[in-house]
C-alpha cells in the first residue's frame, strides 16, 4: 500500500477464499535509467530529457510506468539527471498506486554510476532494470522465476532484430552470455541486449563508485565471471533513441493497444469534474483468474460495475451489476477498498463528454451460477491470469488489481 493511503481497517474473507496468484513482478524494486540527454535526437526532440519524448501526446516514460504499475512492481526509482525536475514535475510520487521514487545525479555517473546511486532506495533481494529509451516486455514469470533459480547471477533480456549493427550483437553459450560485439555498418539478423536487466541486490550494491557504464563496463566483466545470463523474449520490441525509430514509436504503441485514448487524460482538471459514487467487483475463479470485460465505450479493459440504485446496498447493486453485465450470479467475499484518487480516476466519458471523479467502493467476489454473456456494454468478456492481463487495461483499474493480487487482504481507502 502506498503512502497515499489514508486509513487500514481489517476485513476477513470467507473461509473457504483462496488467495489468487500473486502479479508477476510483486516484490519487486525497479529502477528507469532516465537521466541521458538525449543527444542523437536533437532537432526532433530538445530541452527534455528523452524518456519524455512525446508518444501520441504523452511521455513515453509514461507508458512503461503504466506497464510496470500492471505488472505489480512494488515501487519504481527513476535514475534521473539531465533536467531531472521535469521528470519529477511530470511523473510525481504516485502511479496507479506504485510508489515512485527518485534518484538524482549531481554529475554525469553513466549507466552503471546512476544505478548505484539509486541503491538506498532498491530493497528487493533481486532489482528489476529498465533502460527508460526502449520498450520490451518479456515473459516476467519466467524472467523471475529463472533470477530465482540460479541465485547471484545477472540477467539481461535479450531480442533478436532484422538490424543489429546499429546496436551490437550479444553471443551466448548454454544461456551464459560470452561476448559482446561493438556496433557496426552491416546489417544483420542477430541477437542484441533489449534494455530490460535482473541485477541481486548484492551486484548493485558493489557497483563502483566512479562513474561507469552497465554496458561496456559492468557487463563485460560479469560475462568474464561467467555470472551474466542471457533470456531470449519473443516479444516486440522499440529503441527511440534516433530520429527514425522515434518516428515509428506511435505506430508501435498503437499496435500493442495502448494509444492514449481521451477517456484517461494523464492530467485532467479535477477541480471541474464531478464525484460518481458507484462499486465494481473482483470476481476470481477457482484459478485465481481475474474476469474483465472489454468496455464498448472506450474499448479497454476494466472491472464490471457501476452506479448503485436508490434503494440499494453495496452488496446488492454489486450484485446486480454484475449479473446485468457478464450473466453470472456471484458471492462477495470481502471489500477489498475504497478507490478515490482524483489524480488517475477523473475520467471524461465518451458520450457526454463530462469529467466524473471515479468513487469505487471495491470488493473481491467468486461466481456461484449463470453462464457469461456479453451485454450492451462490452464487447467481450474474459478470464486473465495475473501475468496475462491487458496491457490496456482501464487506468484506474490497474491500482484496484494490484491490491487484489497483493498476499494481504487488509481493506484499503484511498
Amino acid at each position: 500500500m502506498s503512502s497515499r493511503s489514508l486509513l487500514v481497517c481489517d476485513v476477513r474473507g470467507s473461509p473457504h477464499f483462496a488467495m489468487p496468484p500473486l502479479l508477476p513482478l510483486n516484490n519487486l524494486d525497479a529502477a528507469i535509467l532516465v537521466g541521458g540527454m538525449g543527444t542523437r535526437l536533437r532537432g526532433v526532440v530538445d530541452d527534455i530529457p528523452k524518456p519524455l519524448a512525446p508518444v501520441l501526446g504523452r511521455p513515453f516514460l509514461f507508458y512503461q510506468l503504466d506497464m510496470l504499475a500492471l505488472r505489480g512492481a512494488r515501487s519504481v526509482t527513476l535514475c534521473c539527471g539531465y533536467k531531472a525536475e521535469l521528470v519529477q514535475e511530470s511523473v510525481g510520487s504516485d502511479w496507479l498506486g506504485m510508489p515512485i521514487n527518485y534518484s538524482v545525479e549531481t554529475e554525469p555517473l553513466g549507466t552503471g554510476g546512476a544505478l548505484r546511486l539509486a541503491r538506498h532506495t532498491l530493497k528487493s533481494a533481486n532489482i528489476l532494470v529498465l533502460n527508460g529509451d526502449s520498450w520490451l516486455e518479456p515473459d516476467w514469470a519466467g524472467f523471475v522465476q529463472s533470477a530465482g533459480d540460479v541465485h547471484g547471477d545477472s540477467f539481461i533480456a535479450l531480442v533478436e532484430v532484422a538490424n543489429s549493427g546499429r546496436f551490437g550483437v550479444v553471443e551466448m553459450n548454454n544461456g551464459l552470455i560470452s561476448n559482446f560485439k561493438e556496433k557496426c555498418s552491416t546489417s544483420y539478423s542477430s541477437v542484441i541486449n533489449g534494455g530490460v536487466y535482473f541485477f541481486p541486490q548484492e551486484a548493485v550494491n558493489s557497483l563502483p563508485r566512479i562513474p561507469h557504464s552497465l554496458e561496456k563496463d559492468v557487463f563485460p566483466s560479469l560475462a568474464s565471471q561467467k555470472r551474466l545470463r542471457g533470456i531470449i523474449s519473443r516479444s516486440q520490441f522499440l529503441d527511440i533513441g534516433i530520429p527514425a525509430s522515434y518516428s515509428s514509436a506511435g505506430d508501435f504503441l498503437t499496435r500493442l493497444g495502448v494509444a492514449p485514448h481521451s477517456m484517461f487524460p494523464d492530467n485532467p482538471q479535477m477541480d471541474q469534474a464531478l464525484p460518481k459514487l458507484g462499486t465494481c467487483v473482483v470476481i476470481f475463479d477457482d484459478a485465481g483468474r481475474v474476469l474483465l470485460e472489454h468496455r464498448a465505450d472506450c474499448e479497454w479493459w476494466g472491472l464490471p460495475g457501476g452506479a448503485l440504485d436508490a434503494g440499494e446496498t453495496l452488496t446488492q447493486g454489486a450484485a446486480r451489476e454484475v449479473l446485468e453485465e457478464t450473466g453470472l450470479s456471484i458471492e462477495i467475499e470481502r471489500l477489498l477498498g475504497v478507490f478515490s484518487d482524483p489524480k488517475r480516476r477523473t475520467v471524461r466519458y465518451p458520450d457526454a463528454g463530462d469529467l466524473r471523479q471515479l468513487v469505487d467502493a471495491v470488493c473481491i467476489a467468486r461466481p456461484t451460477g449463470g453462464h457469461l454473456r456479453v451485454s450492451e456494454e462490452s464487447l467481450d468478456l474474459e478470464w486473465f491470469a495475473p501475468s496475462k492481463l491487458p496491457l490496456n487495461t482501464v487506468p484506474p483499474v490497474v491500482e484496484i488489481l494490484r491490491h487484489a493480487f497483493a498476499p494481504s487482504q487488509t481493506a484499503v481507502l484511498r
